[in-house]
């Protein structure tokens, strides 16, 4: 999922709908891919993007250190990295979801992956029929989320 990781995030903040709340969620739901950044920099090997930062443990430890400022903040950080999991894992990229413990990688094989950056990947992602109807689906269960709330 590429432009669908926004509604996504709004999604899971109408459960406490401010903007604090939305901004938090959108930041948690990003937070995996900054693996991307430390690739891009030249700081890690070609390929270390969904790796690490695609883990179960990640998601538990970012939200073991939210905890002690806020549990409910906590579990809003927890939900939005893993939906972030449940958006990727439809790509053929795959997700080490228990590393350490396996390097084993989990997809649902849905839709090609097309890399993590630039007009290629996006072309790429967009050309292929199932992101539309997922990204979509996200979409209106948002708009849905946000008609609840005002009415």
């Amino acid at each position: 999922m590429q432009a669908g990781h926004l509604p996504l995030a709004l999604a899971i903040a109408t459960y406490d709908w401010n903007p604090r709340m939305a901004a938090f969620c959108i930041a948690m739901h990003w937070l995996p891919n900054a693996d991307s950044l430390v690739e891009r920099a030249g700081l890690a090997k070609p390929g270390f993007h969904c790796t690490v930062t695609h883990s179960i443990l990640f998601a538990v430890v970012v939200a073991a250190l939210i905890a002690p400022f806020s549990t409910h903040y906590a579990l809003f950080g927890l939900i939005a990295i893993l939906a972030h999991y449940a958006a990727d894992i439809g790509s053929t990229v795959g997700l080490p979801l228990l590393w350490p413990f396996s390097k084993k990688k989990y997809t649902l094989a849905l839709f090609k992956d097309t890399g993590s950056w630039g007009w290629e990947m996006f072309r790429g992602y967009y050309a292929q029929p199932l992101p539309w109807l997922l990204e979509g689906g996200v979409t209106a269960f948002l708009l849905f989320r946000l008609w609840k709330i005002h009415g």
